[in-house]
Protein backbone atom coordinates (compact mmCIF):
# COMPACT_ATOMS: atom_id res chain seq x y z
CA UNK A 1 0.00 0.00 0.00
CA UNK A 2 1.81 3.26 -0.84
CA UNK A 3 1.42 6.58 1.16
CA UNK A 4 1.38 9.82 0.89
CA UNK A 5 3.38 13.07 1.12
CA UNK A 6 4.00 14.88 4.08
CA UNK A 7 3.00 18.35 5.76
CA UNK A 8 4.94 21.66 5.04
CA UNK A 9 6.29 21.14 8.38
CA UNK A 10 8.39 18.19 8.20
CA UNK A 11 12.35 17.89 9.31
CA UNK A 12 12.54 16.28 5.77
CA UNK A 13 11.85 19.60 3.88
CA UNK A 14 14.53 21.46 5.57
CA UNK A 15 17.80 19.13 4.79
CA UNK A 16 16.60 18.97 1.65
CA UNK A 17 16.37 22.39 0.75
CA UNK A 18 19.68 22.79 2.57
CA UNK A 19 21.37 20.49 0.60
CA UNK A 20 19.56 21.36 -2.98
CA UNK A 21 22.15 24.13 -3.29
CA UNK A 22 25.30 22.17 -3.22
CA UNK A 23 27.61 21.46 -6.50
CA UNK A 24 24.86 23.97 -8.80
CA UNK A 25 26.37 26.30 -11.15
CA UNK A 26 24.41 30.11 -10.45
CA UNK A 27 22.84 31.22 -14.02
CA UNK A 28 24.73 34.31 -14.96
CA UNK A 29 24.09 37.60 -13.60
CA UNK A 30 21.83 40.12 -14.94
CA UNK A 31 23.96 42.44 -17.20
CA UNK A 32 23.30 46.11 -15.62
CA UNK A 33 22.55 47.55 -12.34
CA UNK A 34 19.37 46.86 -10.80
CA UNK A 35 17.69 49.90 -8.51
CA UNK A 36 17.11 49.34 -4.97
CA UNK A 37 19.79 49.23 -2.50
CA UNK A 38 19.61 45.66 -0.68
CA UNK A 39 19.67 44.74 -4.71
CA UNK A 40 22.73 46.64 -5.49
CA UNK A 41 24.46 45.72 -2.38
CA UNK A 42 23.73 41.98 -2.93
CA UNK A 43 25.23 40.16 -6.10
CA UNK A 44 22.83 37.16 -5.45
CA UNK A 45 19.75 39.85 -5.71
CA UNK A 46 20.97 40.48 -9.00
CA UNK A 47 20.80 37.20 -10.12
CA UNK A 48 18.53 36.39 -13.06
CA UNK A 49 15.89 33.47 -13.26
CA UNK A 50 17.18 30.59 -15.24
CA UNK A 51 14.76 28.70 -17.53
CA UNK A 52 12.50 26.10 -15.41
CA UNK A 53 13.94 23.16 -16.05
CA UNK A 54 10.99 20.27 -16.67
CA UNK A 55 12.79 17.53 -14.78
CA UNK A 56 9.87 16.06 -13.32
CA UNK A 57 8.59 14.97 -16.95
CA UNK A 58 11.60 12.47 -17.04
CA UNK A 59 11.67 10.59 -13.93
CA UNK A 60 9.97 7.92 -14.46
CA UNK A 61 12.55 7.42 -17.12
CA UNK A 62 15.18 8.05 -15.14
CA UNK A 63 13.88 5.67 -12.69
CA UNK A 64 13.36 2.81 -15.28
CA UNK A 65 16.80 3.21 -16.47
CA UNK A 66 18.59 2.94 -13.19
CA UNK A 67 16.03 -0.12 -11.97
CA UNK A 68 17.66 -1.72 -15.22
CA UNK A 69 20.82 -1.47 -14.37
CA UNK A 70 20.41 -2.10 -9.91
CA UNK A 71 22.40 -4.91 -8.52
CA UNK A 72 23.46 -5.72 -11.79
CA UNK A 73 26.98 -5.49 -10.57
CA UNK A 74 27.14 -6.94 -6.79
CA UNK A 75 30.26 -4.23 -6.25
CA UNK A 76 28.48 -1.24 -7.91
CA UNK A 77 27.21 1.16 -5.03
CA UNK A 78 27.05 4.00 -7.38
CA UNK A 79 23.72 2.74 -9.08
CA UNK A 80 21.83 2.41 -6.12
CA UNK A 81 22.96 5.91 -4.42
CA UNK A 82 21.70 7.25 -7.61
CA UNK A 83 18.33 5.53 -8.01
CA UNK A 84 17.68 6.54 -3.97
CA UNK A 85 18.09 10.07 -5.18
CA UNK A 86 15.57 9.53 -7.98
CA UNK A 87 12.85 7.87 -5.76
CA UNK A 88 13.12 10.61 -2.95
CA UNK A 89 13.01 13.23 -5.91
CA UNK A 90 10.17 11.52 -7.14
CA UNK A 91 8.42 11.15 -3.73
CA UNK A 92 9.01 15.13 -3.34
CA UNK A 93 6.93 15.26 -6.95
CA UNK A 94 4.41 12.61 -6.35
CA UNK A 95 4.02 11.73 -2.35
CA UNK A 96 4.06 7.92 -2.39
CA UNK A 97 6.15 6.68 0.61
CA UNK A 98 7.10 3.43 -0.77
CA UNK A 99 9.45 5.89 -2.90
CA UNK A 100 10.57 6.73 0.42
CA UNK A 101 10.68 3.36 1.54
CA UNK A 102 12.39 2.15 -2.08
CA UNK A 103 14.78 4.75 -1.86
CA UNK A 104 15.70 3.95 2.07
CA UNK A 105 16.27 0.28 0.58
CA UNK A 106 18.73 1.64 -2.51
CA UNK A 107 20.82 3.40 -0.42
CA UNK A 108 21.57 0.82 1.87
CA UNK A 109 22.86 -1.54 -0.42
CA UNK A 110 25.22 1.59 -1.47
CA UNK A 111 26.20 1.73 1.78
CA UNK A 112 26.18 -2.20 2.29
CA UNK A 113 29.01 -2.01 -0.42
CA UNK A 114 30.93 0.78 0.23
CA UNK A 115 30.31 1.39 4.06
CA UNK A 116 33.26 4.14 4.63
CA UNK A 117 33.37 7.43 2.92
CA UNK A 118 29.93 7.21 0.93
CA UNK A 119 29.18 10.20 2.00
CA UNK A 120 25.99 10.73 -0.46
CA UNK A 121 25.19 7.35 0.34
CA UNK A 122 24.76 9.14 4.26
CA UNK A 123 22.76 11.56 2.74
CA UNK A 124 20.64 9.41 0.95
CA UNK A 125 20.05 7.16 3.99
CA UNK A 126 19.30 10.45 6.31
CA UNK A 127 17.13 11.91 3.97
CA UNK A 128 14.87 9.02 3.47
CA UNK A 129 14.52 8.82 7.48
CA UNK A 130 14.13 12.31 8.01
CA UNK A 131 10.54 11.69 4.99
CA UNK A 132 9.80 9.06 7.52
CA UNK A 133 9.85 10.84 10.71
CA UNK A 134 12.78 9.63 12.10
CA UNK A 135 14.21 12.41 13.37
CA UNK A 136 16.80 10.55 15.77
CA UNK A 137 18.33 7.94 12.96
CA UNK A 138 19.06 10.88 11.17
CA UNK A 139 20.49 13.07 13.10
CA UNK A 140 23.20 10.17 14.13
CA UNK A 141 24.09 9.13 10.19
CA UNK A 142 24.69 13.56 9.92
CA UNK A 143 26.71 13.48 13.28
CA UNK A 144 28.87 10.83 11.41
CA UNK A 145 29.35 12.31 8.80
CA UNK A 146 30.22 15.42 10.47
CA UNK A 147 33.24 13.38 12.40
CA UNK A 148 34.07 12.53 8.83
CA UNK A 149 34.03 15.75 7.14
CA UNK A 150 34.32 18.34 10.33
CA UNK A 151 34.62 21.27 8.16
CA UNK A 152 32.07 20.13 5.97
CA UNK A 153 29.82 23.50 6.87
CA UNK A 154 26.34 22.04 5.12
CA UNK A 155 26.77 19.01 7.38
CA UNK A 156 26.48 21.17 10.59
CA UNK A 157 23.47 23.15 8.79
CA UNK A 158 22.12 19.90 8.24
CA UNK A 159 22.31 19.09 11.71
CA UNK A 160 20.46 22.03 12.97
CA UNK A 161 17.65 22.19 10.67
CA UNK A 162 17.06 18.29 12.46
CA UNK A 163 17.41 19.90 16.22
CA UNK A 164 15.09 22.09 14.96
CA UNK A 165 12.41 19.56 14.37
CA UNK A 166 13.44 17.51 17.50
CA UNK A 167 13.01 20.89 19.24
CA UNK A 168 16.73 21.52 20.61
CA UNK A 169 16.60 24.75 20.01
CA UNK A 170 20.25 25.62 22.29
CA UNK A 171 21.67 23.06 19.59
CA UNK A 172 20.47 24.12 16.46
CA UNK A 173 21.06 27.96 17.91
CA UNK A 174 24.58 26.81 18.25
CA UNK A 175 25.46 25.21 15.26
CA UNK A 176 23.46 27.73 13.38
CA UNK A 177 26.18 30.08 15.29
CA UNK A 178 29.47 28.51 14.76
CA UNK A 179 28.87 28.37 11.13
CA UNK A 180 26.82 31.31 9.45
CA UNK A 181 28.77 33.12 7.09
CA UNK A 182 30.13 30.62 5.76
CA UNK A 183 29.35 31.04 2.37
CA UNK A 184 27.00 28.38 2.24
CA UNK A 185 23.36 28.33 0.35
CA UNK A 186 22.05 26.13 2.74
CA UNK A 187 21.95 28.26 5.60
CA UNK A 188 19.26 30.80 4.49
CA UNK A 189 17.06 27.87 4.85
CA UNK A 190 18.00 27.09 8.00
CA UNK A 191 18.18 30.28 9.83
CA UNK A 192 15.15 31.49 8.44
CA UNK A 193 13.07 28.63 10.04
CA UNK A 194 14.92 29.24 13.01
CA UNK A 195 14.13 33.13 12.87
CA UNK A 196 10.05 31.93 12.09
CA UNK A 197 9.99 29.81 15.03
CA UNK A 198 11.45 32.13 17.60
CA UNK A 199 9.58 35.19 16.81
CA UNK A 200 11.16 36.98 13.85
CA UNK A 201 9.26 36.01 10.94
CA UNK A 202 10.39 39.66 9.11
CA UNK A 203 13.96 37.96 8.93
CA UNK A 204 12.54 35.06 8.02
CA UNK A 205 11.17 36.35 4.72
CA UNK A 206 14.20 38.29 4.10
CA UNK A 207 16.24 35.27 4.35
CA UNK A 208 14.15 32.97 2.35
CA UNK A 209 13.82 35.71 -0.20
CA UNK A 210 17.30 35.28 -0.73
CA UNK A 211 17.72 31.72 -0.94
CA UNK A 212 14.63 32.10 -3.43
CA UNK A 213 16.53 34.30 -5.59
CA UNK A 214 19.84 32.00 -5.69
CA UNK A 215 17.35 28.71 -6.19
CA UNK A 216 15.31 30.72 -9.36
CA UNK A 217 19.39 31.50 -10.40
CA UNK A 218 20.08 27.50 -11.20
CA UNK A 219 19.11 26.16 -14.34
CA UNK A 220 19.69 22.06 -12.96
CA UNK A 221 17.63 22.90 -9.88
CA UNK A 222 14.38 20.80 -9.85
CA UNK A 223 11.27 22.01 -10.39
CA UNK A 224 9.69 21.15 -7.48
CA UNK A 225 12.77 22.16 -5.43
CA UNK A 226 12.60 25.29 -6.81
CA UNK A 227 8.86 25.74 -6.56
CA UNK A 228 9.15 24.68 -2.85
CA UNK A 229 11.13 27.98 -1.98
CA UNK A 230 7.85 30.04 -3.56
CA UNK A 231 5.65 28.04 -1.67
CA UNK A 232 7.65 28.94 1.68
CA UNK A 233 7.67 32.40 0.80
CA UNK A 234 3.77 32.16 0.69
CA UNK A 235 3.70 30.25 4.29
CA UNK A 236 5.80 33.19 5.69
CA UNK A 237 3.59 36.08 4.18
CA UNK A 238 0.32 34.45 5.70
CA UNK A 239 2.14 34.80 8.74
CA UNK A 240 2.89 38.40 8.50
CA UNK A 241 -0.46 38.76 7.30
CA UNK A 242 0.12 39.73 3.75
CA UNK A 243 -2.69 37.46 2.11
CA UNK A 244 -2.48 38.93 -1.32
CA UNK A 245 1.63 38.35 -1.29
CA UNK A 246 1.11 34.39 -0.09
CA UNK A 247 -1.71 33.51 -2.52
CA UNK A 248 0.37 35.17 -5.59
CA UNK A 249 3.73 33.55 -4.19
CA UNK A 250 1.50 29.93 -4.11
CA UNK A 251 0.79 30.83 -7.82
CA UNK A 252 3.96 31.52 -8.49
CA UNK A 253 5.22 27.94 -7.01
CA UNK A 254 2.30 26.46 -9.40
CA UNK A 255 3.70 28.69 -12.80
CA UNK A 256 6.78 26.37 -11.63
CA UNK A 257 5.89 23.17 -11.25
CA UNK A 258 2.30 23.11 -11.77
CA UNK A 259 1.75 19.27 -9.63
CA UNK A 260 3.23 20.95 -6.78
CA UNK A 261 0.44 20.08 -4.28
CA UNK A 262 2.22 21.94 -0.96
CA UNK A 263 1.70 24.80 -3.57
CA UNK A 264 -2.23 23.90 -4.42
CA UNK A 265 -2.77 22.87 -0.44
CA UNK A 266 -1.49 26.28 0.99
CA UNK A 267 -3.24 28.64 -2.03
CA UNK A 268 -6.76 26.46 -0.50
CA UNK A 269 -5.87 27.41 2.63
CA UNK A 270 -5.29 30.97 2.89
CA UNK A 271 -8.69 30.99 -0.12
CA UNK A 272 -11.04 29.29 3.23
CA UNK A 273 -9.39 31.97 5.54
CA UNK A 274 -10.38 34.49 3.32
CA UNK A 275 -13.70 32.84 3.36
CA UNK A 276 -13.34 32.93 -0.50
CA UNK A 277 -14.82 29.41 -0.57
CA UNK A 278 -15.51 28.65 -4.52
CA UNK A 279 -12.00 29.78 -4.56
CA UNK A 280 -10.53 27.23 -1.76
CA UNK A 281 -13.12 24.49 -3.16
CA UNK A 282 -11.37 24.21 -6.69
CA UNK A 283 -7.77 24.58 -5.47
CA UNK A 284 -8.39 21.92 -2.71
CA UNK A 285 -10.07 19.58 -5.04
CA UNK A 286 -7.03 19.92 -7.48
CA UNK A 287 -4.49 19.40 -4.66
CA UNK A 288 -6.79 16.02 -3.31
CA UNK A 289 -6.50 14.82 -6.65
CA UNK A 290 -2.75 14.99 -6.65
CA UNK A 291 -2.76 13.90 -3.20
CA UNK A 292 -5.61 13.03 -0.62
CA UNK A 293 -3.79 14.67 2.10
CA UNK A 294 -6.00 14.92 5.55
CA UNK A 295 -5.39 18.95 5.52
CA UNK A 296 -6.47 19.17 1.99
CA UNK A 297 -9.15 17.23 2.11
CA UNK A 298 -10.18 18.77 5.43
CA UNK A 299 -10.35 22.33 3.40
CA UNK A 300 -12.23 20.59 0.69
CA UNK A 301 -15.52 19.67 3.58
CA UNK A 302 -15.08 23.04 5.01
CA UNK A 303 -15.27 24.83 1.75
CA UNK A 304 -18.25 22.52 0.70
CA UNK A 305 -19.94 23.12 4.00
CA UNK A 306 -19.78 26.43 3.70
CA UNK A 307 -21.22 26.54 0.04
CA UNK A 308 -24.10 24.05 1.38
CA UNK A 309 -22.57 21.13 -0.41
CA UNK A 310 -23.39 19.13 2.74
CA UNK A 311 -23.32 15.82 0.57
CA UNK A 312 -19.88 16.59 -0.52
CA UNK A 313 -18.60 17.90 2.28
CA UNK A 314 -19.78 14.37 3.66
CA UNK A 315 -18.16 12.35 1.75
CA UNK A 316 -14.84 14.52 2.24
CA UNK A 317 -15.14 13.73 5.63
CA UNK A 318 -14.93 9.98 4.53
CA UNK A 319 -12.20 9.78 2.78
CA UNK A 320 -10.26 11.53 5.76
CA UNK A 321 -11.06 8.70 7.85
CA UNK A 322 -10.36 5.68 5.02
CA UNK A 323 -6.78 7.91 4.63
CA UNK A 324 -6.13 7.89 8.05
CA UNK A 325 -6.74 4.04 7.97
CA UNK A 326 -5.13 2.84 5.08
CA UNK A 327 -2.62 5.63 4.18
CA UNK A 328 -0.66 6.49 7.45
CA UNK A 329 1.37 2.95 8.21
CA UNK A 330 4.39 4.87 8.69
CA UNK A 331 2.22 8.18 10.84
CA UNK A 332 3.85 11.02 8.86
CA UNK A 333 0.15 12.30 9.04
CA UNK A 334 -0.07 12.27 12.84
CA UNK A 335 -0.02 15.83 13.25
CA UNK A 336 -2.41 16.87 10.71
CA UNK A 337 -4.97 14.33 11.95
CA UNK A 338 -5.26 15.25 15.23
CA UNK A 339 -4.81 18.72 14.61
CA UNK A 340 -8.56 18.46 11.88
CA UNK A 341 -9.94 16.31 14.65
CA UNK A 342 -9.25 18.88 16.78
CA UNK A 343 -10.15 21.99 14.69
CA UNK A 344 -14.11 20.44 14.09
CA UNK A 345 -14.58 18.92 17.44
CA UNK A 346 -14.22 15.02 16.48
CA UNK A 347 -13.09 11.96 18.21
CA UNK A 348 -11.54 14.07 20.80
CA UNK A 349 -9.80 11.13 22.50
CA UNK A 350 -8.09 9.77 19.48
CA UNK A 351 -6.63 13.25 18.47
CA UNK A 352 -5.61 13.90 22.32
CA UNK A 353 -3.79 10.32 21.59
CA UNK A 354 -2.35 10.82 18.56
CA UNK A 355 -0.46 14.54 19.54
CA UNK A 356 0.97 12.61 22.61
CA UNK A 357 1.91 9.89 19.67
CA UNK A 358 3.81 12.68 17.81
CA UNK A 359 5.08 14.45 20.40
CA UNK A 360 7.27 11.20 21.28
CA UNK A 361 9.01 11.47 17.55
CA UNK A 362 9.58 15.43 17.62
CA UNK A 363 9.29 17.96 20.65
CA UNK A 364 9.40 21.24 18.01
CA UNK A 365 6.39 24.33 19.18
CA UNK A 366 4.19 22.66 16.74
CA UNK A 367 4.29 19.71 18.44
CA UNK A 368 3.26 21.23 21.91
CA UNK A 369 1.05 23.34 20.08
CA UNK A 370 -0.86 20.54 18.56
CA UNK A 371 -0.67 18.57 22.37
CA UNK A 372 -2.33 21.66 23.91
CA UNK A 373 -5.27 21.99 21.35
CA UNK A 374 -5.75 18.75 21.16
CA UNK A 375 -5.89 18.50 25.22
CA UNK A 376 -8.13 21.38 25.41
CA UNK A 377 -10.44 19.35 23.24
CA UNK A 378 -10.40 16.53 25.16
CA UNK A 379 -10.91 18.31 28.47
CA UNK A 380 -7.48 17.93 29.74
CA UNK A 381 -7.03 21.30 30.77
CA UNK A 382 -3.54 21.21 32.54
CA UNK A 383 -1.87 19.59 30.27
CA UNK A 384 -3.42 22.15 27.31
CA UNK A 385 -1.92 24.61 29.59
CA UNK A 386 1.11 23.45 30.08
CA UNK A 387 1.50 23.03 26.17
CA UNK A 388 0.72 26.22 25.19
CA UNK A 389 3.13 27.84 27.56
CA UNK A 390 5.63 25.45 25.92
CA UNK A 391 4.42 26.16 22.16
CA UNK A 392 4.63 30.02 23.13
CA UNK A 393 8.10 30.17 24.98
CA UNK A 394 9.78 32.31 21.66
CA UNK A 395 6.27 34.34 20.78
CA UNK A 396 6.26 32.37 17.67
CA UNK A 397 4.72 34.86 15.17
CA UNK A 398 1.58 32.20 14.41
CA UNK A 399 -1.79 33.58 14.79
CA UNK A 400 -2.62 30.32 15.12
CA UNK A 401 -1.04 29.11 18.22
CA UNK A 402 -1.75 32.29 19.82
CA UNK A 403 -5.76 31.32 19.16
CA UNK A 404 -5.32 28.34 21.01
CA UNK A 405 -3.89 29.79 23.98
CA UNK A 406 -5.88 32.47 24.21
CA UNK A 407 -8.95 29.67 23.99
CA UNK A 408 -7.00 27.36 26.88
CA UNK A 409 -6.62 30.78 28.82
CA UNK A 410 -10.05 31.98 28.72
CA UNK A 411 -10.95 28.40 29.95
CA UNK A 412 -8.95 29.11 32.99
CA UNK A 413 -10.40 32.70 33.80
CA UNK A 414 -7.41 34.89 32.94
CA UNK A 415 -9.27 37.24 31.11
CA UNK A 416 -5.89 39.57 30.79
CA UNK A 417 -4.15 36.50 28.61
CA UNK A 418 -6.90 35.68 26.76
CA UNK A 419 -7.92 39.28 25.19
CA UNK A 420 -3.80 39.32 24.49
CA UNK A 421 -3.33 36.15 22.45
CA UNK A 422 -6.86 36.74 20.95
CA UNK A 423 -5.42 40.36 19.72
CA UNK A 424 -2.02 39.05 19.20
CA UNK A 425 -3.75 36.40 16.85
CA UNK A 426 -5.46 38.50 15.16
CA UNK A 427 -2.94 41.79 14.90
CA UNK A 428 -0.18 38.70 13.09
CA UNK A 429 -3.43 38.59 10.44
CA UNK A 430 -6.84 39.06 10.87
CA UNK A 431 -7.74 36.40 8.30
CA UNK A 432 -5.84 33.45 9.87
CA UNK A 433 -8.21 31.13 9.24
CA UNK A 434 -12.05 31.59 8.32
CA UNK A 435 -13.67 30.09 11.85
CA UNK A 436 -10.73 30.63 14.05
CA UNK A 437 -10.52 34.50 13.15
CA UNK A 438 -13.88 34.94 13.45
CA UNK A 439 -14.42 33.28 17.03
CA UNK A 440 -11.04 34.95 18.16
CA UNK A 441 -13.04 38.59 17.26
CA UNK A 442 -16.63 37.32 19.08
CA UNK A 443 -14.74 35.78 22.14
CA UNK A 444 -13.30 39.34 22.14
CA UNK A 445 -16.41 40.83 21.81
CA UNK A 446 -17.88 38.86 24.68
CA UNK A 447 -14.74 39.61 26.96
CA UNK A 448 -14.91 43.21 26.68
CA UNK A 449 -18.80 42.96 27.45
CA UNK A 450 -17.73 41.40 30.63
Amino acid sequence: MSEHRINPRIGSSWLIAATAFVALAAWPLVSGVITGSAASADPVMRLTPAPVKPDYQYRDSNVAFLESRYKKNAQDMLVPRMLSGEYLQRYRERGDVGDVLRARAAAQTSLAVMPRDNMAGDMALASADLALHRFREARTLIEDARHVQPDNKDFALSEASVDLELGDYAGARSLINANIGKGSGAEDVIVARFDEITGHVADARTRLDHAMHFSDSLYDMPAERRAWYHFRSGELAYLAGDNARAIADERDALAIFPSDVFALNALARFELAQQDYREAEDSAKRAAALLPSPETLGILADAQTALGEASDAAASRAQIEAEEKIGNEQHVNDRLIAMYLADHGYRPADAYAIARRELQVRDDVYAEDTLAWCAARAGQWDVARAAAAKALRFDTEDPRLHYHAGVIAEHFGDRTEAVRQYTRALALNPHFAAAGADDARARLIRLAAR
